[in-house]
């Protein structure tokens, strides 16, 4: 545990496959466990459901079945080059796993936005008693000239916000 706010645990873990630690966030929700999944799945709506993220686009290139996808999120956070997050996703009940790929045709990128090196993480909503239990895990590497210590503490400030919007975006009716 290396962060709690009134309402999000944030808990760090480091991990070989990157120079940056994993992070898992948690939040205890009155939102129903499908709600939030669904939200979560919602990759298309990202700059939606993540208004305080910095995403600015976001879509997906293929859909394979009702439960797997390729799709991409553009990040555009002040004072860095924006990047472009490529990944594969499967969704599995209530819980949601990515990472990253180098599949896709370059001719997605056309401007060369920046391709973080390691990015993979997953969305998992649990029973938790007469609640629900948000559980959202990510391990990134950004990539470019970016010191290590700014894009820890970025992920702390980030993924508490991440969660709570995911948690709001969630309570509302959607489609």
């Amino acid at each position: 545990l290396i962060k709690k706010t009134e309402q999000v645990k944030i808990f760090s873990k480091v991990m070989d496959v990157s120079p940056l630690p994993a992070f898992r966030a948690e939040i205890i929700s009155d939102v129903g466990v499908n709600k939030l999944a669904d939200a979560a799945w919602l990759v298309e709506k990202s700059t939606e459901v993540f208004p305080n993220a910095y995403i600015t686009d976001a879509g997906i290139y293929h859909r394979r079945s009702d439960t797997s996808y390729t799709a991409f999120q553009v990040f555009d956070i002040p004072f860095l080059s924006p990047r472009l997050y490529q990944f594969n996703s499967i969704r599995i009940g209530n819980s949601i796993h990515w990472t990253r790929t180098d599949t896709v045709n370059s001719s997605f990128n056309p401007v060369e936005l920046l391709l973080p090196p390691v990015n993979f993480g997953s969305w998992k909503v649990e029973k938790y008693g007469n609640e629900s239990k948000l559980i959202h895990r990510l391990c990134t590497d950004p990539g470019g000239d970016v010191p290590l210590w700014i894009v820890k503490m970025a992920n702390q400030r980030v993924l508490p916000q991440m969660i709570l919007d995911l948690e709001n975006y969630a309570s509302r009716d959607f489609e």
